[in-house]
């Protein structure tokens, strides 16, 4: 049976599902957490379940890719980067919207980021950012001069530094405003030397900030 996923019913048990899952990760390991424990705390019935994934495994794993989906739909916008010389539209990462999205999710990213059993989480945000950051060189390399320091470098030493950031962020309790951290950021990307870390200019401010939003 296949089901439709814009449906509002389908919407509402996925997300009751996936609150569920956070709530027992905080609690648990993965392996001792049982498709009947999901169902109880979620408030759903196991055939509910299994109409919608095959297994935990399936489920965690399909989880996981729509909080990243949410998370990069949110924070990904386009601007119209006006140093190449067809104006192509480049898409950078607003760093307000990401600090924003994370504030009102805290809970979710903090278990996700901040737990020893849940590295796949980490990981798997890590290589979804590394592979935007290596599409906006690919799409802005030719517009600017080789840079000095190999790209592979430049992606490993900001996709590390940001999330890093992240989780020491939510690990202490976001003492600073989602505002503040935007600026701060802001701040610490614009002392780049752009010629040698030409992925700097990935991170945007937010809206405002973007060269040209289409």
């Amino acid at each position: 049976m296949a089901v439709n996923k814009t449906d509002p019913r389908v919407v509402k048990t996925r997300n009751s599902l996936r609150k569920a899952l956070v709530y027992l990760m905080r609690r648990e390991k993965i392996e001792d957490i049982s498709v009947q424990k999901i169902t109880e705390t979620a408030s759903i019935t196991r055939g509910t379940f299994y109409l919608h994934y095959k297994d935990k495994h399936d489920f965690i794993q399909s989880a996981i890719k729509e909080i990243l989906d949410d998370f990069f739909a949110e924070v990904m916008v386009d601007s119209r980067d006006l140093s190449l010389s067809t104006e192509r539209t480049v898409q950078v990462f607003s760093v307000s919207k990401a600090f924003r999205y994370i504030e009102n999710n805290a809970d979710v990213f903090d278990v996700l980021l901040n737990s020893e059993k849940t590295d796949f989480f980490y990981e798997q945000m890590y290589d979804r950012l590394a592979n935007y950051l290596t599409d906006y060189y690919e799409t802005v390399s030719d517009s600017q001069k080789q840079s000095s320091v190999p790209l592979q470098l430049q992606v490993s030493f900001i996709d590390s530094a940001f999330l890093g950031l992240i989780r020491h962020w939510l690990m202490d309790g976001m003492i600073y405003t989602a505002h503040y951290m935007t600026q701060s950021v802001e701040k610490m990307f614009s002392q780049f030397d752009r010629v040698n870390v030409a992925i700097a200019g990935f991170f945007v401010g937010g809206e405002d900030s973007a060269l040209e939003d289409v």
